[in-house]
């Protein structure tokens, strides 16, 4: 064999190892991020390719603008190295609700469904089959053959439509998935050296907030809950009487808690009292967050045999508040912190991966939970 015949045997064998995962995409309220990893074999997954854009007016109004979605994705797809066109695609937060609910049934994946479905037809208003359900089992606590699942409903003709643009764009949609699925496997992958614990994800967004549930593996809970960085932002600004691009920039830069800032600049800020008087201003309304992470603490208890939730992750618009963290662990009594980068479990050491030296995304939560599907043991 030529030597030129053993180098290009020898280049096939290198990508036969190495294994390319789908691209997960996440379309945010205003912009949309795409995460792809790859594992050579007998090694853990890294980053290959990542990318982030924003597209103009609502998401709701991106979605149904074929040209406009298909000319920002060909941008985000030559953006870095992607390969292929396998994806898995996170269904917007406005076209799913979930719901968790109690069956029963005997043994058997097709006897489970029809049991999921019998409950599920008094849950819906309509005809079950203008709706796409999925469902999550939960790991068995009791005896008995009642068992819980957590069920994400959508209507058909949007998942549809998001579906035939996906496909206008060659991309083969290897599943549809909730956040909550795509945020649950991330953390599952982040804390993995303790796989029973209960954890609590807070994914902030400009106009709520989604709790996500996680005990082990196994996600308990997510619901939808009415707290924005919008909302607040607005409550500074009447408060303090300024603009409200003035105000989010003052809170971006003061934080909602005092002594949480180590340089100079914001100690001498704390001295003028502004960041008591921010949290003065938010605190009442941090509470019905924390009344909300109790909630979902007894919960949890409940549903683990007196399991506590011992960590709260918070993400999303008010994690980058700083001190929110630190006020949240403050009046709940739980520890509260912000989301890893999510990157940080698969950072190359290749220096010729220049995507892997950007500065931590912690909007690429999603997108890299996405992409985590079907990669190793990661699920």
């Amino acid at each position: 064999m030529s030597l030129l015949a053993k180098t290009a045997a020898r280049l096939r064998g290198n990508v036969a190892r190495a294994r390319i995962g789908p691209i997960g995409i996440d379309f945010a309220l205003e912009s949309i991020h795409l995460v792809q990893l790859e594992a050579a074999t007998g090694k853990p997954p890294v980053l290959r390719a990542r990318a982030s854009l924003a597209f103009e007016g609502t998401r709701r109004d991106f979605l149904t603008q074929p040209l406009q979605f298909r000319a920002l994705m060909k941008r985000a797809l030559d953006a870095d190295r992607f390969q292929g066109r396998d994806a898995v695609i996170a269904v917007p937060s406005d076209m799913f609700r979930t719901m968790s609910i109690n069956y029963k049934c005997g043994a058997g994946k097709d006897q489970e469904a029809a049991a999921v479905l019998k409950v599920m037809k008094d849950r819906v208003d309509g005809d079950l089959s203008d709706f796409v359900l999925d469902y999550l089992p939960v790991q068995s606590r009791t005896k008995n053959d009642e068992r819980l699942a957590l069920v994400a409903v959508s209507e058909r003709k949007p998942i549809v439509a998001l579906l035939e643009l996906a496909r206008k764009c060659r991309l083969d949609v290897q599943a549809l998935e909730i956040g909550p699925v795509a945020i649950s496997r991330l953390v599952t992958a982040f804390s993995s050296e303790n796989n029973a614990e209960n954890v609590l994800v807070i994914n902030s967004g400009r106009r709520a907030s989604y709790l996500t549930l996680l005990s082990g593996s196994d996600l308990l809970f997510d619901q939808e809950f009415a707290f924005g960085e919008t909302g607040l932002v607005q409550l500074v600004a009447e408060t303090l009487d300024m603009p409200e691009d003035m105000a989010r920039s003052l809170v971006l830069r003061t934080g909602v808690r005092a002594g949480g800032h180590a340089d100079p600049v914001s100690a001498a800020v704390d001295e003028t009292g502004i960041v008591d008087t921010m949290s003065e201003i938010l605190k009442p309304h941090f509470l019905r967050l924390v009344d909300e992470i109790k909630r979902v603490c007894l919960y949890a208890a409940a549903e683990t045999r007196g399991g506590a939730v011992t960590k709260v992750y918070l993400l999303g618009s008010i994690a980058r508040w700083p001190g929110s963290d630190g006020l949240l662990a403050t009046m709940t009594g739980v520890e509260v912190t912000k989301m890893p980068d999510p990157l940080s479990l698969f950072i190359e050491t290749n220096e010729n991966h220049a995507s892997t030296t950007e500065d931590p995304a912690p909007e690429l939560a999603v997108a890299t939970g996405l992409a985590l599907r079907g990669m190793r043991t990661h699920g």
